[in-house]
This record gives C-alpha cells, structure tokens and sequence, in this order.
C-alpha cells in the first residue's frame, strides 16, 4: 500500500520532461549532438495549471517570484525589421495594463530584476493562450515558451528557450547564463507557489554581489 500510494504522489514522465532521451530496454538512447541554440527544462507545481499561468501573465505574479518591477503594455506586435524597431516608442509613452490584469499577445512589456541593482529588459508577448502556452521574446533575438499541463493534482511546467545565438559567447552568457537563471527561477516559483517562501536576495546592498545565485 505505501508503494501504491507514493506512486499516486509522484510525477511522472520525468525524461519527457525535463527533454531527456527516454529509456529503451533499459538503457538511454545514444545522446544527439549537443544543441547550443535552445535548451528545455522542467518542473512539477502542486497547482491548478490556471494559478500558475497567472503568475506568468501578470506584473503582479510575475514580482512574487522572477522580476523585481514589470509592466505589460498594449502594443502592435514585436517589429519583423529593423526599419520597423526604429519606429517603435519609448515603453514609457504606452499606458501600462494594471498589475493584476493578464499580458495579450502582441503586448510589449519591461521587465527589471534584482540582479546587479537592477537589470532591465524589454520585448513582446508573442502568444498567449489561457492556460495552456505563453511565448514571449527574451533579448537579442531569443525566445521563450511555456508550456503548462495538469498532472493529477501537479501542473507540469515545461520551458524552452531557443533562437540562441551559436557563438562562443552566446554559449557563455545565453545559453549556459539563461539555463542557470531558469533553473534558480523555476525552483523559485515552484517555493512561492507551494509554500510560499520567496528565496530571491532582495536587499540592494547584496543583489550587487555578482556571484549569488538567487537574484
């Protein structure tokens, strides 16, 4: 009976998860070539797929557990040339959505991060679908979709992140960089949302420490 229930309990496919190569005859299927230019990872949340798709979509679950500020802003759509880039205003002149109202596609949005006193980004929503998918564009031509699914009583959190640049720096700083960062902010959402503790360093004196993990 334990053995039962603990099955009833756990997760399961962790392989499809987590994008690894799944077992045949007990062995793992031969590795492909390492792929610099996206890398996929995977949590299991004790959550209804539709909580944790609104901690995605709003500037205020986003603050709970990723961002230090962020804001959504109806916009046009991510410009498709650079002649288009040009033209596009500054994010201050748009009217921000509330912080509890849900990102749309097309959205732009800025979001800010504790890391280094600060760090800022800015891009677009590039497709929304409650509460099931979100993509969203990450910096320098990157890209970012998550995928949300009920597990029994688990929402099974799957995120890729791919369009990475294939050069040695790209490697460093966005792939291997981005990759640590996910695996710290999943864990994070996965703390809030279950237990409730943030396990981010807020305090501006120690988010200048570089070498922390949480920020």
């Amino acid at each position: 009976m334990a053995h039962q229930s603990r099955q009833a309990t756990t997760p399961v496919s962790v392989h499809r998860l987590m994008g690894e190569p799944a077992e045949q005859g007990g062995a793992l299927t031969k590795d492909p070539a390492f792929d610099w230019t996206q890398f996929r990872l995977g949590i299991y949340v004790r959550a209804r797929p539709e909580d944790v798709y609104t901690i995605w979509t709003t500037s205020q679950g986003l603050c709970r557990w990723f961002l230090r500020s962020a804001a959504f802003a109806a916009s046009s759509g991510r410009p498709s040339s650079r002649r288009e880039a040009a033209k596009v205003p500054p994010f201050e002149t748009l009217a921000a959505r509330p912080d509890a109202e849900m990102c749309q596609t097309g959205d732009r949005y800025r979001w800010e991060w504790f890391y280094n006193d600060g760090v800022a980004g800015e891009d677009w929503v590039l497709d929304v679908r409650p509460p099931t998918k979100l993509s969203f564009g990450f910096g320098a031509g990157m890209l970012v979709e998550v995928l949300l699914r009920k597990q029994g009583v688990w929402c099974e959190v799957n995120l890729r992140q791919y369009d990475i640049p294939n050069t040695p720096r790209a490697h460093r700083d966005m792939h291997m960089g981005c990759r640590a960062g996910w695996v710290f902010f999943l864990t994070n959402l996965k703390s809030v949302v279950e237990g409730g503790h943030d396990l981010r360093e807020t305090e501006r004196a120690k988010t200048r420490q570089l070498h922390l993990v949480n920020i």
